[in-house]
């Protein structure tokens, strides 16, 4: 089943969902990241800094997720989540991070999508909502650990994604740390008078323009 003929509902969750947290640990045991424990969830997020989940509904069911990191903290000298510790980072990005706003900075987690929903756009939508949560909060740089397909797939769609550090084996796949200027995607896409627009505006349109699908698969 794909999400192309389903009502999908997008919903932002500031404290997590619960539903959302067992559909992680579902999706990574069988993808085979992790082994089974009796808490059911991902024993890496325990300590996980403050984040908002973007939940995808669609059945009466949670088909979806992925979390964006908010916490203004880091705690992994630049960053905040621990992922980034298995990659060698350049120098220019440390720096770059060092001297920016830590307010104006997120961090994409974990993202999963139900395997029998997979094929539709319940990806864009997710990517869409957490977009438009960035551009309202002022967000200056968002970084990643991404699938190397998946990172490819993403510059191959325009996205300004650039690599901070080498392809490292991780988590089941070959994953490249990255990071995207959201400023310079917000000129990319609705052209260069929205550079410092106000939330209001720019709340329009984020909303107006869907992203493309990503990782559908």
């Amino acid at each position: 089943m794909t999400t192309t003929t389903l009502d999908v509902q997008i919903d932002v969750c500031p404290n997590g969902d619960k539903e959302a947290l067992r559909l992680e640990y579902d999706v990574y045991l069988k993808e085979g990241y992790i082994e089974p424990n009796d808490e059911h969830i991902v024993l890496e997020n325990r300590n996980y800094p403050n984040f908002v989940h973007f939940v995808a509904r669609a059945d009466g069911r949670v088909i979806g997720a992925l979390r964006l990191v908010t916490d203004a903290e880091p705690r992994h000298g630049v960053f905040r989540l621990g992922s980034f510790r298995h990659f060698a980072i350049q120098k220019w990005a440390t720096d770059l991070l060092r001297s920016a706003d830590q307010r104006r900075i997120v961090e994409l987690g974990t993202m999963v999508i139900d395997p029998k929903y997979r094929g539709g756009n319940t990806y864009a939508q997710l990517f869409q909502k957490a977009f438009e949560y960035a551009v309202l909060g002022r967000v200056h740089y968002a970084l990643a650990t991404i699938d190397e397909g998946f990172y490819h797939r993403l510059l191959k769609r325009g996205l300004p994604f650039r690599e901070i550090g080498e392809t490292r084996y991780y988590m089941g796949s070959y994953t490249v740390p990255a990071m995207i200027d959201v400023e310079q995607l917000m000129r990319m896409m609705f052209g260069p008078q929205t550079a410092g627009a106000t939330a209001r505006p720019a709340q329009a349109a984020a909303s107006s323009v869907p992203m493309r699908p990503a990782l559908a698969s």
